[in-house]
């Protein structure tokens, strides 16, 4: 009978013994006894083993070799533990790694003979520890296989996912080769696989064909192979190329989309699979069952899902169509923003305007939002000049070429634009595009028409100095702009984008060509760095620089000297993203008050909070990134929530994918499009499941979730995006919570319609680590994902940000204040007195109770105020210093009289001061303030005015001016 692996039916210490062991029955003497390791073993094992005897103490001799381990029973018959996969855990807790045990030495006179002497045993139980850790029958390789095979296609149903690239021996034992048989549903996806052995096997490719029964058939147009195309993530089909290594098994993904309407019956044909020159037919068989009786409605199990095609069981693996879902893929406007207005030469976006030179670039990048992040009428420009692109001949004689600009399509969510022209021995062609929420492209492409030499290629911005105070980027953390940058491309470091502006207006400029894959961050940025553009970085001699001349700031991107080939193209990419995005929704943010915390949902509703986030290792989602496994959990804390008057969002993000996800092998199948590659290794399941060239992820303790780090790319988007969709109609999720981000802003964009058609107010945070560090890439947070903050509700920049920074630092990189957005500090419960100067608070449930504060901001009602930050000129506090500042939230009081406010004070000095608070008469009513008393936070205090306040260093208030 073949070996198969059982359940253990009690557990033991896997940090001591592993995951896997064999019960082994010795019934008379022997000297050693031969125990066969049918599984696949990991390739980093390194022959340790421990066996018990039966009175539960080691035997003295055992190793493994050869596929087999051979140990001495030296307590003569009886049951023996053969622990044969023992490991040490190093690393860390949550990036384990798990190193499997060198062999102790045997006895020198027992190894010798015992190799040969040994005895098979005659009873062997082959146990795993549980489920998960489990070896199948897709993980025994034949013991033998074809010497010459050809090509061989094995028929395999959903059941079997291939996990090896051995040969199975389940194929050779049950004949599968050449056969497939399978039972479907009708209105059901229905995923199986072909297997794929030979040898010379180049450019697999599969022909369907229709299958037939005496009542109909089915079409070829219902099947498709997964695994060899599809469509990406944006829409565009894709064909994989699959070469086949000797003697390798290469599973192919497919899937049958059958109709609702499908008669029962047994439909038969055969479907040809072909490799360079060799071909191969498989018969198959599909059964497809009568529909099942629906249960009586009394006790048919509560759904909001549809039935029929919508049915998508995740071990049933019909989640596998998501793969090509186009779902958020239309040109639809999302909230708050309006469609791309075009007036002539000038396009208007949310509270921004572009007007276009005939050059095709910008000559006026303008907002119209006011220093305290609302729409206003008074236009901030932040140009001095227009954009130029320069190319310089080999003299370094100036041309510059664009001219002739010519509109192109426009649509609601955006509008293009083109122009060309010649110099200096180049064409240059300029397509131009601005998007809904301020993102404006050029691609910018250069052509040789001989041999040209060019001492520069350099696209400038020439900015007001006084509309850019703030930077952030290129080596610089965010804060008050260096009077000189001089930055150049280095693959060691996440940096191709610099950010400039205010409060009021901005512009991060980021460059790449067409061979931009995204990097992989927060850890793992070094495992796929940045590409650097061929055309900006151009071996070194490229750079970004600034360059300070009076009132203007010159901001210029070059490519350096060198030589075009007669016919070569060059792509220059820019682009430009104009801040803030959106107008600040301070009455959301005050009023919305987040549990970051799994807490039974009356306990949640009893702390106050009104948003509740849900982390993945936790009851209601216990595992990373894959929320499907406990729906009815999921569902049920939902529903309680809403009725608590509650939102919930989930944890769902795309970085990592847990090693639980049903489809895991088959998404493993698709090379690297899903899994990023790696060194292998990490804890025990992945070396004991998964190929040695992946990149180990997270693991969480709590539930024993392992994963792998996801590419960020392809047609696993599609899934996610389909994923969402499913958790806001089926769980009714009011948002997302994401930490860190994995894809660009087009997918970011996808969601964020998914989310808006599904729920009223649905809501996004970010959350990010500090990546300002070498491991990183030297990124800043903000700056790195400034591309996604259109579609994003909050900010909550964590570990590792520093809270004792100045505050321009504060501003810039942690508050999210000048790109339309409020935030929350996370490191050490941050700082509640330098928070409330831009409006954030540490986050329930997450090292800090901002409880006291809410009561008072509740006893104000801040979230009917104004914010007018220490950066506005509006702001009617001053504390006279500037390392004291003050923010002023501002309710206007009846008609044109004095209103009422709260005054939050702060102070940066390092030592205590003493702050006399100066109130603008004309805004706030003269009179004392007063400090009501709050817990952790401060004592109650009155001053009168002049009076000053003693300010501890990190310290302040919180004041009460007129109420």
């Amino acid at each position: 009978m073949p070996a198969t692996e059982a359940i253990s039916p009690e557990s033991w210490d896997t940090s001591t013994y592993g995951n896997h062991r064999a019960v082994v029955t010795v019934r008379s003497q022997a000297t050693a006894v031969a125990v066969p390791l049918p599984w696949r073993l990991p390739s980093r094992h390194r022959g340790g083993v421990i066996v018990h005897a039966p009175d539960g103490d080691p035997v003295p001799n055992a190793f493994v070799a050869a596929g087999r381990c051979v140990f001495e029973p030296d307590r003569g018959p009886g049951d023996y533990l053969v622990y044969y996969l023992p490991y040490a855990a190093t690393g860390s807790a949550s990036y384990p790694e798990h190193e499997y045990l060198a062999p102790t030495a045997p006895d020198p006179a027992w190894a010798p003979t015992a190799d040969r002497a040994a005895a098979t045993a005659e009873s062997v139980h082959y146990q795993a520890i549980d489920e998960h850790h489990r070896y199948t029958e897709m993980e025994r390789p034949a013991v033998t296989a074809p010497a010459d095979p050809g090509l061989l296609v094995f028929g395999e149903d959903r059941d079997h996912p291939i996990r090896m690239r051995q040969l199975p021996a389940r194929w050779l034992q049950n004949d599968h080769c050449g056969r497939l048989h399978l039972c479907a549903e009708p209105g059901e996806y229905h995923a199986f696989q072909l297997g794929v052995y030979g040898t010379e096997l180049t450019d697999v490719a599969v022909e369907f064909a229709a299958l037939s029964t005496s009542d109909g058939e089915l079409g070829a147009g219902v099947f498709e192979c997964l695994t060899l195309g599809g469509f990406d993530e944006t829409g565009a089909p894709i064909r994989r190329r699959l070469d086949v290594p000797d003697h390798t098994v290469a599973a192919l993904w497919c899937g049958a989309t059958i109709p609702p309407d499908a008669p029962a019956g047994d439909y038969r044909g055969r479907f040809t699979v072909t490799a360079g020159s060799r071909s191969a037919t498989v018969a198959v068989t599909l059964t497809i069952a009568d529909p099942a009786a629906a249960p009586p409605p009394a006790t048919r199990a509560p759904t909001r899902e549809p039935a029929g095609p919508e049915r998508d069981d995740p071990v049933a693996l019909c989640r596998l169509r998501w793969l090509n879902s186009r779902i958020g893929s239309d040109d639809s406007v999302v909230r708050p923003y309006h469609p791309v207005r075009v007036d002539g030469e000038t396009l208007r976006v949310l509270g921004r305007s572009v007007a276009l030179a005939g050059s095709g670039l910008p000559a006026q990048l303008t907002s119209f939002y006011t220093p305290d992040g609302q729409l206003g009428t008074a236009p901030t420009e932040l140009l001095a000049a227009p954009v130029t692109l320069t190319v310089r001949d080999a003299d370094g004689v100036p041309h510059e070429p664009l001219a002739a600009r010519r509109p192109g399509a426009a649509t609601g969510a955006h509008a293009d634009w083109s122009a060309h022209g010649n110099a200096a021995g180049v064409t240059v062609e300029l397509s131009g595009r601005l998007e809904f929420d301020g993102a404006l492209s050029l691609r910018i492409e250069l052509v040789a028409a001989d041999d040209v030499e060019l001492s520069d290629v350099a696209l400038e911005l020439p900015l007001r100095s006084d509309a850019v105070p703030y930077l952030m980027g290129l080596g610089v953390s965010g804060g008050t702009r260096p009077s000189t940058v001089d930055w150049h491309w280095d693959v060691a470091r996440n940096q191709d984008a610099v950010w400039l502006g205010d409060v009021a207006a901005g512009v991060q400029v980021q460059l790449s060509d067409e061979h931009y894959v995204r990097p992989l961050n927060t850890n793992f940025y070094h495992q796929r760095p940045l590409v650097l553009p061929e055309s900006w970085h151009n071996d070194g001699r490229g750079g970004i620089r600034t360059v300070a001349d009076g009132p203007v700031l010159r901001l210029c991107c070059y490519g350096g000297p060198r030589r075009l080939g007669a016919g070569q193209r060059l792509r220059f990419d820019a682009r430009l993203l104009l801040t803030p995005f959106k107008p600040l929704r301070t009455d959301r943010h005050f009023a919305q008050r987040y549990l970051h915390d799994c807490r039974p949902v009356g306990e949640a509703a009893a702390t106050g909070a009104t948003v509740v986030n849900i982390h993945h290792a936790t009851p209601v989602n216990p595992y990373l990134n894959y929320p499907f496994l406990t729906p009815g959990t999921l569902e049920s804390y939902v529903d309680d929530a809403h009725a608590a008057g509650l939102a919930v969002k989930l944890y769902y993000t795309v970085r990592e994918l847990s090693t639980r996800a049903p489809e895991l092998f088959a998404l493993l199948s698709l090379g690297d499009e899903v899994f990023a590659r790696g060194p292998g290794g990490g804890c025990s399941w992945l070396r004991e499941h998964v190929d040695d060239d992946r990149l180990p992820a997270w693991y969480a303790t709590p539930t024993e979730d392992s994963s792998l780090i996801v590419d960020g790319g392809g047609r696993f988007l599609n899934y996610y995006l389909a994923g969402l969709d499913k958790l806001v109609r089926s769980a009714g999720i009011d948002g997302i919570y994401l930490d860190d981000i994995a894809f660009d802003r087009r997918i970011m964009l996808r969601l964020r319609r998914i989310l808006d058609r599904g729920r009223p107010e649905p809501l996004i945070d970010v959350h990010s680590a500090n990546q300002y560090n070498e491991r990183d890439g030297f990124a800043s947070s903000a700056n790195l994902y400034l591309e996604h903050l259109p579609y994003t509700d909050r900010l909550w920049f964590g570990e590792y940000f520093d809270h004792d920074a100045p505050p321009d630092r504060w501003l810039v990189e942690m508050s999210g204040l000048p790109y339309g957005l409020t935030g929350e500090m996370l490191q050490d419960g941050g700082n509640p007195w330098r928070g409330m100067i831009f409006g954030m608070t540490g986050r329930l449930g997450h090292g800090a109770d901002p409880r006291p504060l809410w009561s008072e901001w509740d006893a104000f009602g801040i979230d009917r105020a104004r914010m007018l930050g220490h950066w506005s000129p509006a702001n009617p506090a001053r504390t006279g210093r500037d390392d004291v500042l003050a923010t002023t939230y501002l309710r206007a009081g009846p008609g044109a009289g004095a209103g009422t406010a709260l005054v939050a004070v702060a102070s940066w000095a390092p030592e205590p001061v003493e702050v006399a608070l100066s109130l603008d008469p004309a805004v706030l009513p003269a009179g004392p303030v007063r400090a009501a008393p709050i817990d952790g936070f401060q004592p109650a205090r009155s001053c009168e005015p002049g009076e000053s306040l003693p300010v501890p260093p990190g310290g302040g208030w919180l004041l009460r001016v007129g109420w």
